[in-house]
């Protein structure tokens, strides 16, 4: 059995951390800050090329779909923490990837 990747602990980390956060009601920027660093190291290292597409198109069906229960849904306050702290976190990842797309089409040119 290989060793996970430093991606692959961002990824667990994000959601264990949440977790601590909602449990403790903890929302500091601090906290947020480091949600976002392991969100980033999940768009970094885990995410290919070949992947790119698919990952945005889930990030951002994920971040719509939280927004629409948020508004929809009278969902418990621990709930909506736990989701709005999934979607901060994965939306910097789909952030880093959008990026890189972006350069990669303008410096093809």
């Amino acid at each position: 059995m290989r060793n996970p990747s430093f991606g692959t602990v961002a990824f667990a980390a994000i959601f264990v951390i949440s977790y601590l956060m909602v449990t403790f009601s903890v929302s500091d920027a601090v906290s947020i800050l480091i949600l976002a660093i392991l969100g980033a190291a999940v768009g970094i290292f885990n995410i290919t090329k070949k992947e790119e597409i698919n990952f945005l198109v889930a990030i951002t069906s994920l971040n719509v779909i939280i927004a629409v229960w948020s508004l929809v849904l009278d969902m418990p306050s621990m709930l909506q923490d736990f989701l709005t702290y999934l979607s901060i976190s994965f939306g910097v990842a789909g952030l880093m990837i959008a990026l890189a797309v972006i350069i990669r089409l303008g410096w093809n040119r």
